[in-house]
Protein backbone atom coordinates (compact mmCIF):
# COMPACT_ATOMS: atom_id res chain seq x y z
CA UNK A 1 0.00 0.00 0.00
CA UNK A 2 1.45 3.23 -0.70
CA UNK A 3 1.61 6.15 1.28
CA UNK A 4 -0.77 8.66 -0.02
CA UNK A 5 -3.57 5.70 0.39
CA UNK A 6 -3.06 6.09 3.85
CA UNK A 7 -3.05 10.20 4.13
CA UNK A 8 -6.33 11.59 5.00
CA UNK A 9 -8.20 13.53 2.47
CA UNK A 10 -8.70 17.39 2.01
CA UNK A 11 -11.16 19.09 3.57
CA UNK A 12 -11.45 21.33 0.59
CA UNK A 13 -11.46 18.76 -1.85
CA UNK A 14 -13.26 15.65 -0.29
CA UNK A 15 -15.55 13.72 -1.52
CA UNK A 16 -17.43 10.75 -0.83
CA UNK A 17 -15.14 7.43 -0.41
CA UNK A 18 -16.17 3.73 -1.30
CA UNK A 19 -16.80 2.72 2.06
CA UNK A 20 -18.87 6.14 2.95
CA UNK A 21 -21.24 5.00 -0.26
CA UNK A 22 -21.30 1.36 0.92
CA UNK A 23 -22.46 2.57 4.24
CA UNK A 24 -24.98 5.06 3.17
CA UNK A 25 -26.51 2.13 0.30
CA UNK A 26 -26.51 -0.07 3.61
CA UNK A 27 -28.74 2.39 6.09
CA UNK A 28 -30.90 3.32 2.98
CA UNK A 29 -31.35 -0.26 2.40
CA UNK A 30 -32.72 -1.06 6.29
CA UNK A 31 -34.39 2.16 5.85
CA UNK A 32 -36.74 0.79 3.34
CA UNK A 33 -36.64 -2.53 4.48
CA UNK A 34 -38.19 -1.36 8.10
CA UNK A 35 -40.62 0.81 6.02
CA UNK A 36 -41.99 -2.78 4.90
CA UNK A 37 -42.09 -4.34 8.46
CA UNK A 38 -42.44 -1.68 10.86
CA UNK A 39 -45.56 0.45 9.69
CA UNK A 40 -46.49 3.73 11.23
CA UNK A 41 -42.94 3.37 12.99
CA UNK A 42 -41.20 3.71 9.91
CA UNK A 43 -42.47 7.62 9.78
CA UNK A 44 -39.24 8.28 11.99
CA UNK A 45 -36.79 6.59 9.86
CA UNK A 46 -35.96 10.00 7.57
CA UNK A 47 -34.82 11.85 11.02
CA UNK A 48 -33.23 8.91 11.94
CA UNK A 49 -31.54 8.96 8.46
CA UNK A 50 -30.91 12.39 8.55
CA UNK A 51 -29.04 11.94 12.32
CA UNK A 52 -26.84 8.84 10.69
CA UNK A 53 -26.05 10.96 7.58
CA UNK A 54 -25.38 13.96 10.44
CA UNK A 55 -22.70 12.02 12.49
CA UNK A 56 -21.19 10.15 9.26
CA UNK A 57 -20.08 13.76 8.31
CA UNK A 58 -19.57 14.84 11.92
CA UNK A 59 -18.01 11.68 13.22
CA UNK A 60 -16.36 13.65 16.22
CA UNK A 61 -20.05 14.57 17.39
CA UNK A 62 -20.71 11.18 17.22
CA UNK A 63 -17.68 10.50 19.62
CA UNK A 64 -18.59 13.30 21.98
CA UNK A 65 -21.80 12.34 22.15
CA UNK A 66 -20.81 8.47 22.62
CA UNK A 67 -18.47 9.25 25.63
CA UNK A 68 -21.27 10.55 27.70
CA UNK A 69 -24.74 8.90 26.31
CA UNK A 70 -25.05 7.38 29.61
CA UNK A 71 -26.52 11.20 30.84
CA UNK A 72 -29.13 10.98 28.82
CA UNK A 73 -30.57 7.58 28.95
CA UNK A 74 -33.38 8.77 31.35
CA UNK A 75 -34.58 10.76 29.34
CA UNK A 76 -38.43 9.95 27.60
CA UNK A 77 -37.55 10.22 24.05
CA UNK A 78 -34.09 8.11 24.36
CA UNK A 79 -36.08 5.47 26.68
CA UNK A 80 -38.65 5.18 24.02
CA UNK A 81 -35.78 3.97 21.40
CA UNK A 82 -36.54 0.43 20.04
CA UNK A 83 -33.17 -0.07 20.77
CA UNK A 84 -30.56 0.65 23.23
CA UNK A 85 -28.82 4.08 23.19
CA UNK A 86 -25.56 3.40 23.47
CA UNK A 87 -25.74 0.36 21.31
CA UNK A 88 -27.03 2.68 18.08
CA UNK A 89 -24.28 5.24 18.74
CA UNK A 90 -21.84 2.31 18.83
CA UNK A 91 -22.85 0.46 15.96
CA UNK A 92 -22.88 3.52 13.93
CA UNK A 93 -18.80 4.89 15.15
CA UNK A 94 -18.26 1.11 14.16
CA UNK A 95 -19.51 1.74 10.36
CA UNK A 96 -17.40 4.90 10.50
CA UNK A 97 -14.11 3.55 11.47
CA UNK A 98 -15.15 0.68 9.42
CA UNK A 99 -15.72 3.03 6.36
CA UNK A 100 -12.16 4.51 7.36
CA UNK A 101 -10.48 1.60 7.65
CA UNK A 102 -11.78 0.90 3.90
CA UNK A 103 -10.58 3.97 2.93
CA UNK A 104 -6.96 3.50 4.56
CA UNK A 105 -7.16 6.53 6.91
CA UNK A 106 -6.07 4.88 10.36
CA UNK A 107 -3.23 6.16 12.47
CA UNK A 108 -0.40 4.31 13.39
CA UNK A 109 -1.34 3.23 17.52
CA UNK A 110 1.41 3.80 19.64
CA UNK A 111 3.36 0.25 21.02
CA UNK A 112 3.26 1.96 24.46
CA UNK A 113 -0.12 2.49 24.14
CA UNK A 114 -0.91 -0.73 22.54
CA UNK A 115 1.13 -2.70 25.83
CA UNK A 116 -1.14 -0.86 27.81
CA UNK A 117 -4.69 -2.10 26.81
CA UNK A 118 -3.13 -5.38 25.71
CA UNK A 119 -2.24 -5.59 29.41
CA UNK A 120 -5.71 -4.73 30.60
CA UNK A 121 -7.73 -7.16 28.15
CA UNK A 122 -5.24 -9.95 28.73
CA UNK A 123 -5.94 -9.39 32.38
CA UNK A 124 -10.04 -9.59 32.26
CA UNK A 125 -9.67 -12.75 30.23
CA UNK A 126 -7.55 -14.77 32.07
CA UNK A 127 -9.18 -13.71 35.82
CA UNK A 128 -12.24 -15.13 34.60
CA UNK A 129 -10.61 -18.46 35.69
CA UNK A 130 -9.97 -17.35 39.51
CA UNK A 131 -12.87 -14.91 39.94
CA UNK A 132 -15.42 -15.54 42.56
CA UNK A 133 -18.03 -13.56 40.41
CA UNK A 134 -18.13 -15.33 36.87
CA UNK A 135 -21.43 -13.48 35.76
CA UNK A 136 -20.47 -9.78 36.49
CA UNK A 137 -16.73 -10.64 35.71
CA UNK A 138 -18.10 -12.22 32.35
CA UNK A 139 -20.45 -8.99 31.85
CA UNK A 140 -17.43 -6.43 32.52
CA UNK A 141 -15.25 -7.99 30.19
CA UNK A 142 -17.35 -8.51 27.71
CA UNK A 143 -18.52 -4.71 28.17
CA UNK A 144 -14.57 -3.55 27.92
CA UNK A 145 -14.12 -5.68 24.55
CA UNK A 146 -17.14 -3.75 22.94
CA UNK A 147 -18.27 -0.61 24.13
CA UNK A 148 -15.24 0.33 26.05
CA UNK A 149 -12.69 -0.31 23.28
CA UNK A 150 -14.58 1.16 21.04
CA UNK A 151 -13.78 3.74 22.52
CA UNK A 152 -10.42 3.49 23.23
CA UNK A 153 -10.17 2.74 19.51
CA UNK A 154 -12.29 4.75 17.92
CA UNK A 155 -9.76 8.28 17.77
CA UNK A 156 -7.12 6.76 15.64
CA UNK A 157 -9.65 6.69 12.84
CA UNK A 158 -11.45 10.06 13.29
CA UNK A 159 -8.66 12.26 14.70
CA UNK A 160 -6.20 13.17 11.45
CA UNK A 161 -5.36 17.07 11.90
CA UNK A 162 -4.94 19.26 15.14
CA UNK A 163 -7.95 21.44 13.29
CA UNK A 164 -9.79 17.65 14.67
CA UNK A 165 -8.71 17.84 18.05
CA UNK A 166 -10.19 21.57 18.49
CA UNK A 167 -13.34 20.55 16.31
CA UNK A 168 -13.98 17.48 19.35
CA UNK A 169 -13.13 20.09 21.86
CA UNK A 170 -16.04 22.20 20.52
CA UNK A 171 -18.41 19.77 20.07
CA UNK A 172 -17.46 18.06 23.75
CA UNK A 173 -19.18 22.06 25.20
CA UNK A 174 -21.56 21.69 22.68
CA UNK A 175 -23.33 18.63 24.25
CA UNK A 176 -22.66 19.89 27.45
CA UNK A 177 -25.46 22.46 26.86
CA UNK A 178 -28.50 20.45 26.68
CA UNK A 179 -26.89 18.04 29.38
CA UNK A 180 -26.43 21.86 31.62
CA UNK A 181 -30.19 22.48 30.91
CA UNK A 182 -31.62 18.55 31.71
CA UNK A 183 -29.30 19.39 35.27
CA UNK A 184 -31.57 22.47 35.62
CA UNK A 185 -34.87 20.55 34.46
CA UNK A 186 -34.78 17.76 36.44
CA UNK A 187 -33.46 18.82 40.15
CA UNK A 188 -34.02 15.97 42.95
CA UNK A 189 -37.49 16.35 44.91
CA UNK A 190 -35.60 15.04 48.04
CA UNK A 191 -32.57 16.92 48.23
CA UNK A 192 -32.90 19.87 45.52
CA UNK A 193 -29.63 19.08 43.96
CA UNK A 194 -29.69 19.56 40.27
CA UNK A 195 -29.94 16.77 37.50
CA UNK A 196 -31.61 14.51 40.08
CA UNK A 197 -29.58 11.64 40.84
CA UNK A 198 -27.41 11.96 37.83
CA UNK A 199 -24.99 14.12 39.54
CA UNK A 200 -21.60 13.17 39.40
CA UNK A 201 -21.26 12.49 35.36
CA UNK A 202 -23.28 15.79 34.96
CA UNK A 203 -20.65 17.52 36.91
CA UNK A 204 -18.28 15.76 35.30
CA UNK A 205 -19.09 17.21 31.65
CA UNK A 206 -19.69 20.45 32.93
CA UNK A 207 -16.34 20.99 34.60
CA UNK A 208 -14.98 19.73 31.42
CA UNK A 209 -16.89 21.98 29.04
CA UNK A 210 -15.78 25.00 31.59
CA UNK A 211 -12.13 23.82 31.14
CA UNK A 212 -12.37 23.86 27.60
CA UNK A 213 -13.74 27.49 27.64
CA UNK A 214 -11.29 28.95 29.89
CA UNK A 215 -8.48 27.81 28.11
CA UNK A 216 -9.56 28.41 25.27
CA UNK A 217 -10.19 31.88 25.68
CA UNK A 218 -6.21 32.40 26.33
CA UNK A 219 -5.46 32.45 22.93
CA UNK A 220 -8.38 33.85 21.31
CA UNK A 221 -9.25 37.24 22.62
CA UNK A 222 -12.74 37.65 20.07
CA UNK A 223 -14.46 34.52 22.07
CA UNK A 224 -13.13 35.58 26.05
CA UNK A 225 -16.29 37.55 27.22
CA UNK A 226 -18.44 34.88 26.10
CA UNK A 227 -16.73 31.99 26.74
CA UNK A 228 -16.18 33.36 30.68
CA UNK A 229 -19.84 33.35 30.45
CA UNK A 230 -20.65 29.99 29.46
CA UNK A 231 -17.91 28.70 31.69
CA UNK A 232 -19.58 30.54 34.64
CA UNK A 233 -22.86 29.03 33.78
CA UNK A 234 -21.03 25.72 33.57
CA UNK A 235 -19.08 25.97 37.01
CA UNK A 236 -22.13 27.22 38.70
CA UNK A 237 -24.77 24.73 37.58
CA UNK A 238 -22.07 21.76 38.52
CA UNK A 239 -22.33 23.88 42.24
CA UNK A 240 -25.86 23.34 41.70
CA UNK A 241 -25.25 19.58 41.58
CA UNK A 242 -23.17 18.97 44.50
CA UNK A 243 -20.97 16.85 43.38
CA UNK A 244 -17.92 17.81 45.51
CA UNK A 245 -15.04 15.89 43.38
CA UNK A 246 -15.81 17.35 40.02
CA UNK A 247 -15.69 20.52 41.69
CA UNK A 248 -12.32 19.91 43.79
CA UNK A 249 -11.20 18.27 40.74
CA UNK A 250 -11.99 21.16 38.39
CA UNK A 251 -10.26 23.92 40.76
CA UNK A 252 -7.02 21.39 41.12
CA UNK A 253 -6.73 21.02 37.46
CA UNK A 254 -7.12 24.70 36.71
CA UNK A 255 -4.11 25.50 38.85
CA UNK A 256 -1.87 22.53 37.30
CA UNK A 257 -2.50 23.86 33.99
CA UNK A 258 -2.42 27.24 34.34
CA UNK A 259 0.93 27.01 36.56
CA UNK A 260 2.74 25.32 33.65
CA UNK A 261 0.99 27.92 31.08
CA UNK A 262 1.95 30.21 32.58
CA UNK A 263 5.55 29.67 33.51
CA UNK A 264 5.91 29.41 29.99
CA UNK A 265 3.98 32.24 28.96
CA UNK A 266 4.01 34.42 32.13
CA UNK A 267 1.75 37.62 29.95
CA UNK A 268 -1.34 35.29 29.65
CA UNK A 269 -1.77 35.70 33.45
CA UNK A 270 -3.86 38.77 33.35
CA UNK A 271 -6.83 37.02 31.52
CA UNK A 272 -6.80 33.93 32.93
CA UNK A 273 -7.54 35.33 36.17
CA UNK A 274 -9.87 37.92 34.93
CA UNK A 275 -11.82 34.54 33.51
CA UNK A 276 -11.48 32.96 36.72
CA UNK A 277 -12.91 36.09 38.85
CA UNK A 278 -15.81 36.14 36.46
CA UNK A 279 -16.57 32.75 37.28
CA UNK A 280 -16.06 32.45 41.32
CA UNK A 281 -18.12 35.61 41.44
CA UNK A 282 -21.02 34.39 39.58
CA UNK A 283 -20.74 31.53 42.27
CA UNK A 284 -21.99 33.19 45.33
CA UNK A 285 -25.22 34.65 43.70
CA UNK A 286 -26.52 30.86 42.83
CA UNK A 287 -29.00 29.75 45.04
CA UNK A 288 -27.54 26.29 45.79
CA UNK A 289 -29.61 23.73 47.55
CA UNK A 290 -28.40 23.09 51.05
CA UNK A 291 -27.27 19.77 50.65
CA UNK A 292 -24.81 21.08 47.64
CA UNK A 293 -23.35 24.46 49.90
CA UNK A 294 -22.78 22.14 52.66
CA UNK A 295 -21.32 18.80 50.90
CA UNK A 296 -18.40 21.21 48.77
CA UNK A 297 -17.92 23.25 51.68
CA UNK A 298 -17.47 20.70 53.81
CA UNK A 299 -14.96 18.91 51.64
CA UNK A 300 -13.38 22.40 51.16
CA UNK A 301 -12.89 23.24 55.13
CA UNK A 302 -11.82 19.77 56.08
CA UNK A 303 -11.28 16.85 52.92
CA UNK A 304 -9.67 14.41 55.80
CA UNK A 305 -12.50 14.67 57.53
CA UNK A 306 -15.36 15.10 54.74
CA UNK A 307 -13.38 11.77 52.88
CA UNK A 308 -13.80 9.90 56.07
CA UNK A 309 -17.51 10.26 56.93
CA UNK A 310 -18.65 9.43 52.95
CA UNK A 311 -18.71 6.00 51.49
CA UNK A 312 -15.69 5.40 49.27
CA UNK A 313 -14.02 5.25 52.41
CA UNK A 314 -15.24 1.89 53.46
CA UNK A 315 -15.00 0.92 49.92
CA UNK A 316 -11.45 1.70 49.71
CA UNK A 317 -10.61 -0.50 53.24
CA UNK A 318 -12.65 -3.50 51.16
CA UNK A 319 -10.69 -3.33 47.83
CA UNK A 320 -7.51 -3.32 50.16
CA UNK A 321 -8.85 -6.24 51.77
CA UNK A 322 -8.66 -7.96 48.09
CA UNK A 323 -5.58 -6.31 47.74
CA UNK A 324 -4.01 -8.20 50.92
CA UNK A 325 -5.60 -11.40 49.78
CA UNK A 326 -4.68 -11.75 46.60
CA UNK A 327 -1.60 -8.94 46.04
CA UNK A 328 0.09 -10.43 42.36
CA UNK A 329 -2.64 -11.64 40.37
CA UNK A 330 -5.72 -9.96 41.64
CA UNK A 331 -8.91 -11.84 43.16
CA UNK A 332 -10.42 -11.38 39.64
CA UNK A 333 -12.57 -9.18 37.59
CA UNK A 334 -15.83 -8.63 39.15
CA UNK A 335 -14.08 -10.14 42.63
CA UNK A 336 -15.07 -6.82 44.45
CA UNK A 337 -19.07 -7.47 43.65
CA UNK A 338 -18.51 -10.64 45.79
CA UNK A 339 -17.43 -8.61 48.82
CA UNK A 340 -19.92 -5.36 48.45
CA UNK A 341 -22.79 -6.80 46.53
CA UNK A 342 -24.69 -3.10 46.48
CA UNK A 343 -21.80 -0.65 45.13
CA UNK A 344 -19.85 -3.79 42.85
CA UNK A 345 -16.86 -1.75 42.41
CA UNK A 346 -14.02 0.27 44.69
CA UNK A 347 -15.17 3.63 42.78
CA UNK A 348 -11.38 3.81 42.07
CA UNK A 349 -9.89 3.23 39.21
CA UNK A 350 -6.14 1.93 40.57
CA UNK A 351 -7.95 0.03 43.25
CA UNK A 352 -9.74 -1.81 41.01
CA UNK A 353 -7.13 -2.69 39.00
CA UNK A 354 -5.51 -3.46 41.66
CA UNK A 355 -8.08 -5.69 43.49
CA UNK A 356 -9.02 -7.42 40.64
CA UNK A 357 -6.67 -7.71 38.67
CA UNK A 358 -3.54 -7.10 39.91
CA UNK A 359 -0.31 -5.37 40.41
CA UNK A 360 1.06 -6.20 36.47
CA UNK A 361 -2.04 -4.38 35.26
CA UNK A 362 -1.64 -1.67 37.69
CA UNK A 363 1.91 -1.09 36.87
CA UNK A 364 1.04 -0.94 33.06
CA UNK A 365 -1.49 1.27 33.20
CA UNK A 366 -0.09 3.99 35.85
CA UNK A 367 3.01 3.74 33.78
CA UNK A 368 0.91 4.40 30.59
CA UNK A 369 -0.37 7.36 32.33
CA UNK A 370 2.87 8.76 33.67
CA UNK A 371 4.36 9.03 30.15
CA UNK A 372 1.39 10.73 29.12
CA UNK A 373 1.62 13.68 31.23
CA UNK A 374 5.33 13.87 31.23
CA UNK A 375 4.80 13.53 27.37
CA UNK A 376 1.90 16.92 27.07
CA UNK A 377 3.81 18.57 29.35
CA UNK A 378 6.98 18.58 27.13
CA UNK A 379 5.46 19.09 23.92
CA UNK A 380 3.15 22.02 24.98
CA UNK A 381 6.67 23.67 26.33
CA UNK A 382 8.08 22.82 22.88
CA UNK A 383 5.63 23.45 20.85
CA UNK A 384 5.44 27.34 19.27
CA UNK A 385 3.26 29.86 21.06
CA UNK A 386 1.73 31.70 18.36
CA UNK A 387 0.91 27.85 16.45
CA UNK A 388 -2.09 26.91 17.73
CA UNK A 389 -1.19 23.82 18.47
CA UNK A 390 0.28 24.46 22.02
CA UNK A 391 -2.94 26.03 23.41
CA UNK A 392 -4.71 22.59 22.18
CA UNK A 393 -1.77 20.61 24.06
CA UNK A 394 -2.84 22.27 27.29
CA UNK A 395 -6.63 21.86 26.82
CA UNK A 396 -5.97 17.97 26.15
CA UNK A 397 -3.93 18.39 29.19
CA UNK A 398 -6.47 19.91 31.28
CA UNK A 399 -8.55 17.28 30.03
CA UNK A 400 -7.18 14.59 30.78
CA UNK A 401 -5.67 15.05 34.09
CA UNK A 402 -9.57 16.02 35.31
CA UNK A 403 -10.58 12.66 34.01
CA UNK A 404 -7.37 10.95 35.74
CA UNK A 405 -8.61 12.93 39.24
CA UNK A 406 -12.07 12.10 38.21
CA UNK A 407 -11.58 7.99 37.93
CA UNK A 408 -10.13 8.08 41.24
CA UNK A 409 -13.48 8.70 43.37
CA UNK A 410 -16.36 7.17 40.63
CA UNK A 411 -17.17 4.79 37.97
CA UNK A 412 -15.40 1.40 36.90
CA UNK A 413 -13.29 0.71 34.16
CA UNK A 414 -16.39 0.61 31.71
CA UNK A 415 -18.04 3.61 33.04
CA UNK A 416 -15.14 5.80 32.82
CA UNK A 417 -14.79 5.62 28.65
CA UNK A 418 -14.23 9.29 28.42
CA UNK A 419 -10.94 8.43 30.65
CA UNK A 420 -9.67 5.45 28.17
CA UNK A 421 -11.07 8.05 25.03
CA UNK A 422 -8.22 10.59 26.27
CA UNK A 423 -5.76 8.29 27.02
CA UNK A 424 -6.02 6.89 23.70
CA UNK A 425 -6.35 10.69 21.87
CA UNK A 426 -2.85 11.62 24.31
CA UNK A 427 -0.99 8.92 23.08
CA UNK A 428 -1.65 9.57 19.60
CA UNK A 429 -0.84 13.06 19.86
CA UNK A 430 2.22 12.13 21.55
CA UNK A 431 3.10 9.74 18.72
CA UNK A 432 2.80 12.23 16.19
CA UNK A 433 -0.28 11.27 14.62
CA UNK A 434 -1.86 14.69 13.76
CA UNK A 435 -0.64 16.91 10.41
CA UNK A 436 -0.72 20.21 11.09
CA UNK A 437 -3.11 20.54 7.92
CA UNK A 438 -4.24 17.82 5.03
CA UNK A 439 -1.37 16.63 3.39
CA UNK A 440 -3.18 16.63 -0.28
CA UNK A 441 -3.47 20.59 0.55
CA UNK A 442 -0.06 20.93 1.58
CA UNK A 443 1.50 18.06 -1.73
CA UNK A 444 -0.35 20.81 -3.92
CA UNK A 445 0.68 23.92 -2.82
CA UNK A 446 4.55 22.49 -3.03
CA UNK A 447 4.08 21.88 -6.50
CA UNK A 448 2.66 25.05 -8.01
Amino acid sequence: MSAGALAPRSSATARLGRGEALLGAAVAGLAAAATVMAGPVALAIPAVLLIAIFFLREPLALLALYLVIGLFKEEAVVKSLPVDATLALGLLLALVCGARLVTGRVRTVPYGFALTIAVVALSLVASLAWTTAHSYGSQKTTTYLTVTMLAIGAPFFLFERWADLRRFFTWTVVVAVPVALLALAHPSVDTGRLAGDNTIGTSRLLCIAALILVLGALGRSRIRLPAAVLAAAFIAIAAGVGSRGPILSFGLTLAVTLAAWLLRVPRKVAPVLAIVVVGLAVVPFVSLPATSSERISSAARDPVAAFREDDRYYLVQEAFQLVRAHPIRGAGVGAFSAVDPVVKWPHNLFLELWSELGIVALVVVAGSIIIVLVGLFRLAWRLPEHGGEQQLVYVLLAMFFFNLLAVQVSGNINDNRDFWGMLAISWLVLGGGLAARDPDTAKAGTTQ
